[in-house]
């Protein structure tokens, strides 16, 4: 577990009983994934990154929960370097089909929500 807030990160990383490093020192390390909850890189400051260029071929799978804009220089860089890369419109959509799930005990149309939240972020 790595934060930009160290206090925070090795406090969660406490909690779920993993190891933490402080975020400067990432680059040191070779992990499975690395999970973007920052908003660094959304909308407006779409020019910004989380993290440097030159550690993301250290990490198979790099997902980033921003979903404006689609793609982030995050993920992009992560592509380039062959990293698998999610977004986090993924993680959106579920999100909100699971509230209408709680709300109405009805079963949203997932594929539908996809393709409407994908289509209106492209328009930007």
């Amino acid at each position: 577990m790595a934060g930009r807030s160290a206090a925070k990160a090795e406090a969660l990383a406490a909690e779920f009983h993993c190891p933490f490093l402080p975020l400067e020192e990432l680059g040191d390390f070779r992990v499975d994934c690395l999970i973007n909850t920052t908003p660094v890189g959304m909308f407006p400051d779409t020019a910004a990154s989380p993290v440097g260029r030159e550690i993301l071929p250290r990490f198979g799978l790099v997902v980033d929960v921003i979903y404006n804009p689609l793609e982030t220089r995050l993920l992009r860089e992560a592509r380039e370097h062959g990293c698998a890369v999610l977004s986090g419109v993924e993680m959106f959509v579920r999100q909100g089909a699971g509230q209408i799930r709680i709300w109405t005990g009805m079963e949203p149309p997932l594929a539908r929500m996809l393709t409407v939240v994908r289509e209106r972020l492209e328009e930007r």
